[in-house]
Parts: structure tokens; sequence; C-alpha cells
């Protein structure tokens, strides 16, 4: 199979960057390996778009900016459940380096508990591999209700539906260094597409009905402590959790309630 590489960037850090395109040349593939880099486009999604529309492949690689591949057999990895015709997309796993949460003051690492170490998601955009002719099936990415965030779940739910999401042995490491101020402005995305997301897909969303809850001022405080990832904080980082969560529930109550009333994710 011969693959198309697209990433997206704004204002990359150079030295990560450096080491992305580092990796793409180590890795151990014997197909044909085309990288496009799209500088231009009012939002990630358009981004995404304009890449997958300049690629010449039918299997598409998207890996986003901040995002290093483990390892030299990670494009292999990723791209082999594509054997099976039914696949029409493989997820990466994601991780979060112990260097950077090493760095991170207390607070923001009750902020970021639940990203420390490997995360597997439904399908996590970082870096994810689709079959091109599934995502023009569907109308690609929808760029005109997600801009920054949620654009991924909504892939999910609608490539579920047509087709198998494979899970490899295949991971990046996510190198985005995060401040106080940094993740609650995210936390604020988030919760935008989250809540853009609820508006559109509603009950095809698994546990939807969680995040409305948690968007309700004061009572949607219960969701923090009963989805405390104990095996990732232990008791040391549970304070700083539970503290943090005061202001993450204030910014995610704003930013849900934004997308679900304008049915769209717009918050930069």
């Amino acid at each position: 199979m011969n693959i198309s590489v697209v990433i997206p960037v704004f204002k990359p850090d150079k030295i990560i960057f450096d080491k992305i395109r580092a990796k793409l040349k180590e890795q151990k593939y014997l197909g044909k390996i085309e990288t496009i880099i799209i500088e231009k486009g009012s939002g990630l999604s358009t981004h995404i778009n304009l890449g997958i529309k300049k690629s010449k492949y039918d299997i598409v690689v998207v890996l986003h900016q901040d995002c290093i591949p483990t390892s030299s057999k990670w494009l292999k990895l990723l791209v082999a459940p594509f054997e099976d015709k039914n696949v029409v997309a493989s997820v990466s796993r994601v991780e979060y380096p112990e260097e950077l949460w090493n760095k991170l003051n207390y607070i923001v690492k009750g902020l970021m508990v639940k990203e420390k170490g490997v995360i597997t998601s439904s399908l996590d955009g970082k870096a994810v591999a689709y079959r091109k002719s599934s995502l023009n099936n569907i109308g690609m990415y929808d760029e005109n209700s997600f801009k920054t965030a949620g654009e991924d779940y909504d892939l999910y739910i609608k490539l579920k539906k047509i087709g198998k999401i494979a899970y490899p042995d295949a991971s990046v490491y996510h190198y985005h260094p995060t401040g106080f101020a940094q993740r609650i402005r995210k936390v604020y995305q988030y919760s935008n597409g989250y809540g853009a997301l609820t508006r559109i897909h509603w009950t095809n969303m698994i546990l939807w009905y969680v995040g409305i809850i948690k968007a309700v001022p004061f009572f949607g405080l219960i969701t923090y402590p009963l989805s405390y990832p104990w095996k990732k904080g232990g008791l040391a980082i549970f304070p700083a959790y539970l503290a943090s969560s005061l202001i993450d529930h204030l910014y995610y109550i704003f930013g849900f309630w934004k997308g679900f009333i304008d049915g769209k994710q717009t918050v930069r």
C-alpha cells in the first residue's frame, strides 16, 4: 500500500517538527510515502481537508505537528489493518511524555491527570490513518461544524456506521507543553466541541448524558470525583484534581452550552 501523510501545521515548534520529519524518514515501510504539509486554512478541520484533497493515495495518515512516532515501525503497524477491506480507519495510541509530565506544577497535574501515560481513544485525530474513499463517502471532516475540537469524534460516529475502526500496537508521543492558562483554554475549547457534538449526535454518542450532567452548574461537580483516574494519579494527585475541578467546571459549563446552543464548535 502507498500512503499519503498529511501534517497540518500552525506555528510549529521547530525542534519537535524536525524530530517528526526525521522519524518519518526512519520508518521501515516498503510502500511509497507522500508527505503533505498544510500551513493554510481557517481551522484544523479545513487544514486537514485541504491535505486530504491534495493526497495521491487512498490510505491517508493525519499526523499532528506535535506528535512524534515512538518507533520506526509505527507507520507499518498503523496501516497494516487496511489489509482488511472492511477497515475504514486505524488509530494510534497517544502517550504524554514523562519528561513533560514531570515539569508540570501540582495544580496543572490535577488538570492533566487523565492524559498522563498512554491513551487509546475511540478515534484520536492526532495520529490516525483513514481510507480516503471512506472519508469521501461521509463528506470528510465537517469543517462547518468543527473548527478546532470535536472533529475527530464526529468522524468516529460517522465512520463506525460504514466499517471497522482498528486499534493496532502503534503509538506516538504527544509533545504538547501545557501551563495552567493554556490548559484552561483547552477545557473551554474541548467542552465547546463536546457541546456541539451532543447537539448534533445526541444518543449516537457513548454516555452522551454524562456530558450534559457535567454542564449543570454545581450539580455537575459530582462527576469529577466519580471519574478520577486512580491508577494514573493515585492519592497524591487527587487533592490537586479536586481543587482544579472548580475552575475546570466553570469553563466546561460555558464551553459546553455555547457549543450546544450554537450547534457548532467555534472556540479557537
